[in-house]
């Protein structure tokens, strides 16, 4: 493979801080939580 000009490149292991979506989910399911209410409505209030 290096032969041929290509880079072997290690990524780390998953990780939940490289990955932006994982935090708006936490922060989604906390208001969910505090508001008593499904995913749905809570969307619904938090469309723009």
């Amino acid at each position: 493979m290096i032969d041929a000009g290509h880079m072997l490149e290690y990524l780390p292991t998953y990780s939940l801080d490289l990955n932006p979506i994982e935090h708006k989910s936490a922060q989604a399911k906390c208001k969910k939580r505090a508001l008593g209410c499904n995913t749905d409505i809570l969307f619904a209030l938090n469309m723009v």
